[in-house]
Parts: C-alpha cells; sequence; structure tokens
C-alpha cells in the first residue's frame, strides 16, 4: 500500500443560508470550482495542463440533493468549470453529512491501493439556499415496515436522543453558547483575520445589502464569483444587491446568551418536553471545501510537503430514530483501528448537528475531555453545510495543526452523525 498524504487544504467562507445568504448569487458547482482553482494555486499547478496530467480524480460531494446545480456529477463539472483539463476524470460521492469525508476517504484508500493517480482533489458543496435539505426526496411508502417513517427528520431525532439520554434544554443551550464563543474567539484571533486565514479563500460577490458586512481589516479577494446570479435578481426586481468580500464565516452570532437561548421556541416538537430549538441546532449554510492528497511520489513531483495523513476511519449504522449517537459508536471503531487509545488524541472536532447530540456523544457516552472538543466552534456556530462539513473540518485541521498552541498534538478526530442512523469517524495524523 501506498501512503497517502493531505498536502493542501481550502474552503470557502460558511455562509449562513437564506435570504440573507452571502452566497445567494453564488451557484454550489461555482463554489467548488472556486475552491478547485485555490488548490492548484496552493500547490503550484495553477493552469498549466501538463502539471494537471498528475492528477487521477476528483472526489466530490453532494449530499443527498445532487440535482439542480448540485447534480450533473458536480466532481467532474466543477473540475472542468475551474478551468481544469479534460483528461481528469470526476465522481459525486454521497452519505448525507459524512458526504465529503467519505470523498477524502475514499480517494486515500483507491490512491494507497495503486488504483488511482498519484493526487487528488477531494471535497464537497452545499448551497442549502438554493437547494434545500430535502429537496427532491420521494420517501417510500412502504419504510414504515423498516423504519419510523419520522426518522429522515433529523429535528425529530435529536429530540429523541435528548428525550431517550436525559440531556436538558439548560445543557443544550449551555452547550450552544460555548460554541458561539469558541468560534468568537477563533475569529478573533491573528489581529482578526482568525484561526483559519490560511484556509478560507476570499470571494468577492454581489450579496444583500441588509447583510453586507466589512471592516479594515478584508483581506483582498483571489476570485470573483460569476454574476449570472446577480444579474437575474437585478431583473427580477431586486436591485439592493451589494458587492462585498466574503472571508469570514456567516453564522457566528457574538450576542448569544444562555439568557437569549433559553427564550427561544421548541421547532421540531411542541410539547411540554421538547427542548431543541433554532438557538441548541446546527444552521443550514451554503459552503465548499476541499483538499489535495498525493502520494510520496505525488507530493515529490508537485514539490510539496505533506501535511497530515489520514491512519483510519469507521462508518457504523444506528437506529435511525436516533441517528444522532453515531459519533458515538463510530469513534471507537475508529480509534481500534489506529490502534490508538482516546488518551492520546489531542483534539476532537466532533460535529454539532445538534446540541443534544453532540453532547450526549463527547460527554455523556465518550468521555472526552471537553475542553478540547470542536476549540473553534463547529456546526452550531461555524454551520453545517451538510456534503461540504466533512471537508470544512478537515480543512480546518490542517489550521489546528499548524496553529503554534496545538504544536503538541499529533492526533486529530473528526467525527459526525448522519442522517438515517449512521455515524462516521476519521483519525488524522500530524505528517512527520
Amino acid at each position: 500500500m501506498k501512503e497517502v498524504f493531505v498536502v493542501e487544504a481550502a474552503r470557502t467562507a460558511v455562509a449562513r443560508a437564506g435570504k440573507q445568504s452571502w452566497f445567494t448569487n453564488v451557484r454550489a458547482d461555482d463554489l467548488s470550482a472556486i475552491v478547485i482553482k485555490d488548490l492548484r494555486r496552493r500547490i503550484g499547478m495553477g493552469e498549466d495542463k501538463e502539471k494537471q496530467k498528475i492528477v487521477g480524480d476528483v472526489y466530490w460531494a453532494a449530499t443527498a440533493n445532487a440535482f439542480g446545480e448540485q447534480g450533473g456529477n458536480i466532481g467532474r463539472n466543477a473540475w472542468l468549470l475551474s478551468g481544469g483539463t479534460y483528461d481528469v476524470p470526476g465522481m459525486t460521492v454521497d452519505r448525507f453529512c459524512a458526504s465529503s469525508l467519505t470523498a477524502l476517504v475514499t480517494a486515500t484508500a483507491t490512491m494507497g491501493a495503486g488504483w488511482s493517480g498519484e493526487v487528488a482533489f477531494a471535497g464537497g458543496a452545499q448551497h442549502m439556499s438554493h437547494i434545500p435539505m430535502g429537496a427532491g426526496a420521494d420517501p417510500n411508502p412502504e419504510r414504515s415496515k423498516y423504519y419510523d417513517p419520522m426518522s429522515p427528520a433529523m429535528g425529530w431525532t435529536a429530540e429523541q436522543v435528548a428525550r431517550k439520554f436525559n440531556i436538558s434544554r439548560e445543557i443544550q443551550d449551555q452547550f450552544a453558547y460555548e460554541s458561539h464563543m469558541k468560534c468568537a474567539a477563533a475569529q478573533d484571533a491573528n489581529g482578526g483575520l482568525g484561526k483559519s486565514k490560511d484556509v478560507i479563500v476570499p470571494i468577492k460577490c454581489k450579496v444583500p445589502a441588509k447583510s453586507f458586512r466589512a471592516t479594515d481589516i478584508t483581506p483582498e479577494a483571489l476570485y470573483t464569483a460569476p454574476e449570472g446570479l446577480a444579474q437575474k435578481r437585478i431583473e427580477d426586481g431586486i436591485t439592493d444587491d451589494v458587492e462585498m468580500v466574503v472571508w469570514q464565516d456567516q453564522g457566528l452570532r457574538r450576542d448569544t446568551t444562555v439568557e437569549g437561548l433559553a427564550k427561544m421556541p421548541a421547532v421540531f416538537m411542541k410539547d411540554d418536553k421538547a427542548t431543541v430549538t433554532a438557538g441548541n441546532s446546527s444552521q443550514i449554510n451554503d459552503a465548499a471545501a476541499g483538499l489535495v492528497l498525493a502520494t510520496a511520489e505525488g507530493c515529490k513531483a508537485l514539490g510539496v510537503k505533506p501535511r497530515m495523513k489520514l491512519i483510519s476511519s469507521a462508518v457504523v449504522g444506528v437506529d435511525p430514530t436516533i441517528m444522532g449517537i453515531g459519533p458515538a459508536v463510530a469513534i471507537p471503531v475508529a480509534l481500534q483501528r489506529a490502534g490508538l487509545t482516546k488518551d492520546q488524541i489531542g483534539l476532537w472536532e466532533v460535529n454539532e448537528a445538534f446540541a443534544s447530540q453532540a453532547y450526549y456523544c463527547c460527554h455523556d457516552a465518550l468521555k472526552l475531555p471537553m475542553d478540547r472538543v470542536n476549540v473553534w466552534g463547529s456546526g452550531i456556530s461555524v454551520g453545517h453545510p451538510l456534503a461540504c462539513t466533512g471537508a470544512r473540518i478537515a480543512s480546518d485541521i490542517t489550521a489546528l495543526f499548524a496553529d503554534p498552541d496545538y504544536s503538541e498534538v499529533e492526533y486529530i478526530v473528526e467525527s459526525m452523525c448522519i442522517g438515517m442512523g449512521m455515524g462516521a469517524a476519521a483519525v488524522w495524523q500530524r505528517a512527520k
């Protein structure tokens, strides 16, 4: 087997989906193309057609909604839209919330087996403003014979976890508050440029005037988004969009308080036991993220150094009604496959789909050191753009390994729950 390394990572900022999304005028495939283009820039490949021949494949994710701008094989299409050469193939990967992590695992395994080239691009995108979660679904009328038909409703499953494992409203709101505070501290670092500054790609685009935000430290945009959607909005009578460089995650709510969260109504269930609110749930988002993987031969050909490598992964199945417990089952399997114990892991990146499930998995089930969990925030504060999330987390893990605050960390675990009763985990090791 060949060793396979991550050599570069890039992502867009994570925009908050909806009418005020900073990416309301940018398609998912265009976001993906910009990320791929920037990854080529970072490894010195750029538009050099000869250098691009070393790329064996593009593994790109678009979960559950692989149609519209996320369809047509987004992996292949995004590569072509980035100006990539025709000879590089591409594919679409879908494992719901673990889709782009699965893309990374698939690329690593295929390259390691010698069944692909020496370099690959892997990642994913999700545009929940344009294609809402569940859009296009056609549930099988026989499903109730095999699983609870409410299981695809993620908020409902979060309520089931809260009730089954006694995760109180107070615990969930405190967890959500802490996520925002950690995210705020991470964004304030490096003179306000943020802990993730080296992986986020600044993009100039047209945004709704109401959501416009600018600072005197805004970096220069490396790319300008296509203006087709912005022009269409003008034709439809929406004329107040303004130009902005998008370079920070939009969903952070700095003014979050536990008291404010406590006042928010439950949204997924309405009985007197309901505890899951918009405030203690992950956001809906628009974003893209990707990484470049290379074998030792690929690193030599590109003239780049390894940054980290995937040393194990696991995907498990659980009861769909409590899908959020997935990480509690997947993480021990991934650790066992890596030959590691919990005390050897320096940091834990466990996606916050909902506070109820994230708290249960990390605190109650796995008994992780909570001061080492999601140290820069996660799905509740950074955002959860579904198919992009696994690659978003992995991209930020490259920044965590590069951060002087964590210079002693050798291993970082990434994990998330997955709709319809699954969980995924991966163990990343700092390249030596």
